[in-house]
């Protein structure tokens, strides 16, 4: 399976992308429609739940002059995507900024595999 690197994270941009998927996270689980939302919603809030904690272990850590190398799945890389396009009216603007370079950077490298 092919994988998509991230590097030169800050601290600060893993928080807001966690934060962010706790609250992506929280959102599906609480809009539940139909039976197709309802599996739709399990898998998401997996890989979400899976990459908060992957963001979690990474922040524990002690940050590397360079920043962190986050290497995502494909699937767990459109969940990120997702979550980055999601609309989040509370966000303010460091947020907004950090979601819109890594739906940029998220992006560009899905349509860049070749599968």
């Amino acid at each position: 399976m092919k994988t998509i690197k991230i590097q030169n994270v800050t601290q600060e941009e893993i928080q807001v992308l966690q934060n962010e998927l706790h609250e992506y996270q929280n959102s599906l689980a609480s809009n539940l429609r139909s039976q197709s939302d309802f599996l739709n919603a399990i898998i998401y809030v997996d890989l979400a739940l899976r990459l908060w904690f992957n963001f979690r272990n990474k922040i524990e850590k002690q940050q590397p002059k360079k920043g962190y190398t986050i290497t995502l799945k494909a699937s767990e890389s459109a969940i990120l995507l997702k979550v980055c396009l999601w609309q989040n009216q509370s966000n303010a603007t460091f947020e907004r900024n950090v979601k819109t370079k890594y739906s940029f950077t998220l992006d560009q490298q899905l349509k860049s595999l070749q599968l």
